[in-house]
C-alpha cells in the first residue's frame, strides 16, 4: 500500500477501513472526535434564548416598539 501522508483524510473516505493501517484509523477518529467536540461547544455558545424578543412584546398590529413610543408622545 502507498504511504499515507500526514493529515490526509481522503483515504479514510475512499478506501475500506479494513485495508487501512490501524494507526491511521486511530488518528482519523481522534481528529473527528476533536472536531465534534469543538462543534458542540460552539453550538452551545450560539444557541438562541427562549426569552421572547422585543418585537413580540408589542400588541398585535401595532408594528414596532418605535411605533408604540411615538404614540405615547
Amino acid at each position: 500500500m502507498k504511504r499515507i501522508k500526514h493529515n490526509d483524510l481522503s483515504w479514510y473516505f475512499i478506501r475500506e477501513h479494513k485495508t487501512l493501517p490501524a494507526s491511521y484509523l486511530a488518528s482519523c477518529e481522534k481528529f473527528f472526535k476533536r472536531r465534534l467536540k469543538i462543534a458542540r461547544e460552539s453550538f452551545k455558545h450560539q444557541a438562541s434564548s427562549t426569552k421572547p424578543q422585543a418585537s413580540s412584546l408589542t400588541d398585535p398590529g401595532s408594528g414596532t416598539i418605535k411605533d408604540l413610543e411615538s404614540r405615547k408622545l
